[in-house]
This record gives C-alpha cells, sequence and structure tokens, in this order.
C-alpha cells in the first residue's frame, strides 16, 4: 500500500507531464505551466487544484486517491495481470520503462483506463 494520501505528497510523486496530460484529458484549466513545475513548486499547484469548484476538486480528489493506493507493487502486479487478460503484450514493456508506483500507475490511467475497471475486482488495497 502506498500509504496515507496527502494532496502535496501525490503531486509530487505524478511527473509534471502527466498531470498536464490528466488535467488536459479532464477539461480543466489550473492556469499551470506543468513544464516549469518541480517538486518544490507542488504549493503553487495545491492552491490551483483547491481553487476548483468544490464538485470538480472532489471528483479529481477521489480519483487521487484511487491512484494513490494503487501505487505500490501489488497495484502493479494487478495492472499487469489485467493486460494479461486484455491481451495487450506491450504493457509490460511500457510500465516497466517508468519509474515510480505512482507514475506507473498515473500513465496505466491515462493510456490503458479499460483495465481499472476489471482492476477494482481484483484488486482492493487496505486503506
Amino acid at each position: 500500500m502506498a500509504g496515507q494520501y496527502s494532496h502535496k505528497q501525490f503531486f509530487r510523486q505524478i511527473p509534471p507531464s502527466q498531470l498536464a496530460s490528466y488535467f488536459d484529458a479532464k477539461g480543466i484549466d489550473l492556469g499551470i505551466d506543468f513544464s516549469a513545475l518541480t517538486g518544490k513548486q507542488a504549493d503553487s499547484f495545491f492552491v490551483a487544484f483547491t481553487g476548483l469548484p468544490e464538485e470538480q476538486q472532489a471528483s479529481v480528489e477521489a480519483e487521487f486517491q484511487d491512484l494513490h493506493a494503487m501505487a505500490c507493487e501489488g497495484g502493479v502486479a494487478a495492472l499487469i495481470d489485467e493486460s494479461v487478460f486484455h491481451e495487450d503484450d506491450a504493457f509490460v514493456a511500457s510500465i516497466s520503462a517508468i519509474d515510480g508506483f505512482h507514475a506507473k500507475v498515473m500513465w496505466a490511467f491515462l493510456e490503458r483506463y479499460r483495465f481499472w475497471q476489471g482492476l477494482h475486482c481484483f484488486f482492493m488495497p487496505i486503506m
């Protein structure tokens, strides 16, 4: 398990390019230059995030907590099992090339979202 969720810690674990892709896919403009974002700038990102409307922030936070819970060896193993079910032979090589559990699960969430529904049937992290 990845440990207790914290916005700032989560933001520091996800590569800025993945955060940009996530918010772009959701159609959310935080007014942040993700290409210039570093771990130390998580505070400014946090301020922008908490400025979202309450419902939107709650929806994003729920997904982030879900991603955080999956950011562990067991979560990645479950994703790999799901890739076998979907006969996605390239998945293992792709996810193996990514550093860090948080980055791995965010990549899978962004690039292989169809795996997530089946994943929750078989992997339930302890919170």
